[in-house]
């Protein structure tokens, strides 16, 4: 399917998604409602994470993957107005909520794209900063995805990537997806998303951060979730290499 980067604004309403192969598509309605409601907000460990608590830099480009209605892109949209964020995603009926909710707060900093995050297009510009939270729990291709991550981000850019550690808490929102798809739809359709969520070990979640050359991880578990902090290195810094790369846990580095 060939990427664009600007779609239509056409409201779906609720129960009334077209046929497609994408539960976000049919149900984005309730994965809205997860998001707003369910699912933890980390506005505040990502400003602590990528900004040490203070506002970025005026012209800062954030990047939310796999965006959904938009939390987070909108939400520092809307607290530093002095930057610029973009949200991606592949569903368009949850892009439209997103465009729909920057509208409703007046955000002219915030934009939305329909992109696949295994094949990120050009047009998205310098990154400096990259949020993703719950994202590999469906996408297909994880290393590509973070090949994508290192390979967009500016030198010396960062990302705060938050995933569920919990696969019985995980799966509620999916089941549920898939349950409202069903009652709602006659014909049979192969969506592209698993019955299951899958969820990383800490060994699965460490490997995949450090599958990239990052200069500096700090990886953390907090409550239901694990994250990672990383900083893409500048031309003449250092890479972590392979064989001895360590792991900042709490303040302390431990050696992987």
């Amino acid at each position: 399917m060939q990427l664009q980067d600007q779609i239509g604004t056409d409201a779906v309403a609720v129960g009334c998604a077209p046929e497609s192969d994408s539960l976000f598509e049919r149900c984005g309605w309730f994965y809205a409602l997860c998001r707003e409601h369910l699912f933890h907000d980390h506005s505040e460990e990502i400003g602590k994470s990528l900004w040490d608590g203070n506002d970025p830099s005026p012209g800062t480009h954030m990047i939310e993957l796999g965006c959904g209605p938009g939390f987070y892109a909108c939400r520092f949209a809307e607290k530093h107005p002095g930057m610029r964020t973009t949200g991606i995603d592949l569903s368009r009926n949850l892009l439209t909520r997103a465009r729909t909710r920057a509208a409703q707060m007046r955000l002219t900093n915030a934009s939305f794209h329909l992109a696949d995050v295994h094949a990120l297009p050009a047009s998205v510009g310098e990154v400096d900063v990259i949020v993703i939270s719950r994202l590999f729990l469906v996408v297909p291709n994880r290393d590509a995805v973070m090949q994508e991550v290192f390979r967009v981000l500016r030198p010396g850019g960062r990302c705060f990537i938050a995933e569920p550690v919990s696969s019985a808490r995980t799966q509620f929102p999916l089941s549920a997806m898939w349950l409202i798809a069903k009652l709602t739809s006659f014909a049979k359709v192969p969506y592209v998303e698993p019955h299951r969520v899958t969820t990383m070990s800490e060994v699965e979640f460490h490997d995949l951060i450090y599958s990239q050359p990052w200069a500096k991880v700090d990886l953390q578990h907090s409550g239901r979730y694990q994250h990672a902090v990383c900083t893409k290195p500048f031309a003449a810094e250092k890479e972590l290499p392979a064989e001895a790369r360590s792991t900042e846990r709490h303040g302390e580095r431990v050696v992987a």
